[in-house]
């Protein structure tokens, strides 16, 4: 639903939104074809939609067993309360136990300690480019450009 949409896209656009105006910015949402490829999953609290991620698989140069997660956002009422690591924890259990996810990999916009409290891990010789293994013996193969 478009509306269901706008709301979730809305939760970025101060961080994302640049100097557009809201129309321009959520036009630019709604015809970006990387959302339209990957599963948003949204985080409801009472409610209403709190926090919300991307997760993509088989596009971005991912290998067949690695997934992505991209574009999370925690609408600005809402910030500073942990629904984004709540989310974030939630969609990566859910991966790891219902997929053959070996690696989930994300690019960090906002700063690696926040994922790195999470468990996810800096790739060497990349400025934003992070990873989480399901299991210490899983070997990473490639970097996936970015999502």
């Amino acid at each position: 639903m478009k509306s269901e949409m706008d709301s979730i896209y809305l939760m970025g656009y101060d961080v994302w939104g640049d100097d557009f105006n809201i129309e321009t910015y959520l036009n630019g949402c709604r015809n970006n074809k990387k959302y339209v490829l990957g599963e948003w999953y949204v985080l409801v609290v009472d409610g209403l939609a709190v926090s919300s991620l991307i997760v993509y698989h088989d596009q971005f140069k991912l290998a067949e067993s690695n997934f992505g997660i991209g574009s999370l956002s925690t609408s600005s009422d809402f910030r500073k309360n942990g629904y984004a690591k709540v989310l974030i924890n939630l969609v990566v259990t859910q991966i790891f136990t219902t997929t053959e996810a070996k690696v989930i990999f994300l690019h960090s916009d906002i700063g690696q300690q926040f994922y790195e409290q999470l468990g996810f891990k800096c790739i060497a010789n990349t400025s934003e480019c992070m990873y989480k293994k399901k299991s210490i013996d899983v070997e990473l193969r490639g970097i996936p450009s970015y999502f």
